[in-house]
């Protein structure tokens, strides 16, 4: 799989930032995240497990915070790849 990367920068108020949030929050929810701006797009889906790093600083009056999220895209078929784990209870004979 090739390397895909998303980045961008600007300059944003509080509300702005708050819609942006919202809609990070939507897309984990449902499984979906989608980065677009120009002719760039990337689409996550993010899995069961992620990893979530909050780095927050304060220093020489800025501030400075960082979100971090990392989860394995592993492809659902990939999984089972060997079948799913069966579990049954055998009943008393």
């Amino acid at each position: 799989m090739a390397d895909e990367k998303f980045r961008h920068e600007s300059l944003q108020d509080k509300e702005s930032i708050g819609k942006y949030l919202n809609a990070l929050s939507d897309g984990f929810l449902n499984g979906k995240l989608q980065f677009s701006w120009k002719n760039k797009r990337l689409v996550l889906e993010p899995q069961s497990l992620i990893k979530f790093d909050v780095e927050t600083k304060k220093k020489d009056g800025e501030v400075k915070m960082v979100l971090r999220f990392r989860w394995e895209q592993t492809p659902e078929s990939s999984m089972f790849a060997d079948g799913p784990l069966v579990i049954e209870a055998q009943g008393k004979e």
